[in-house]
């Protein structure tokens, strides 16, 4: 996959006129270490002073269209062989961070974000879509979006078929991990009419829990 224009090659002339005399500079001083051929490093060299002169040309009272032109056309060969090189050469594991970036190359973060204990707690409602089924939706109480919150597997649902008055999640003993909203629960055929209790937390990939929302009670169709 190729690397996007806006990636690392500036856009504007004379900017990329800087950045690609400090790009040739660092191939031409580490090109042995860093496995680069000579006619290659030659080959930038070449591009980079056609660039140069013609782009300075440019600033003159010697441009005229056909200066223009030509400059438009040298650019694009710098361009062609610095992504050349920046995708096939610069790979290599010889180049660190520190290297790449005295090149003019971004770098790519590895290092993951660390996942967050969920602290934030599911909205949900409950609704009855047809006999001994019901449709859980929900989503984060800080966000209208449905989208999980960064760093959730899902909703943790915990839920049980209980006659008394349910006033925490510790008293529900069934649970299921819901990774997407809605979320349908399925009752066998003896619960159908009974009241069931529901509450909701955030589990990350960690499997750390976050609070529990109130217990919701609703009967089963």
């Amino acid at each position: 996959m190729n690397t996007p224009y806006w990636d690392y090659v500036p856009r504007k002339n004379v900017d990329l006129l800087w950045w690609s005399k400090n790009f040739t500079l660092q191939i031409e001083t580490h090109a042995t270490a860093w496995g680069i051929p000579a006619n290659e490093v030659s080959e930038l060299r070449e591009a980079n002073d056609d660039f140069a002169t013609l782009q300075n040309k440019s600033g003159t009272s010697e441009r005229t269209p056909l200066i223009t032109e030509q400059k438009n056309i040298a650019r694009r060969r710098l361009v062609g062989i610095i992504r050349t090189l920046a995708t096939y050469r610069l790979k290599n594991p010889a180049i660190g961070s520190d290297q790449r970036i005295s090149l003019g190359l971004h770098v790519k973060d590895t290092k993951p974000a660390p996942i967050p204990a969920p602290k934030t707690i599911p909205t949900f409602s409950i609704d009855p879509v047809s006999f001994r089924h019901l449709k859980i939706h929900f989503h984060d109480q800080e966000s209208s979006s449905l989208a999980k919150p960064y760093g959730m597997s899902g909703a943790l649902i915990v839920y049980d078929v209980l006659d008394a008055p349910v006033r925490s999640f510790a008293a529900l003993t069934r649970s299921v991990l819901a990774t997407r909203t809605p979320h349908v629960l399925e009752f066998p055929l003896e619960e159908s009419g009974k009241m069931v209790h529901v509450a909701l937390c955030w589990q990350n990939k960690k499997g750390e829990r976050g609070p529990f929302s109130v217990p919701m009670s609703v009967h089963i169709p």
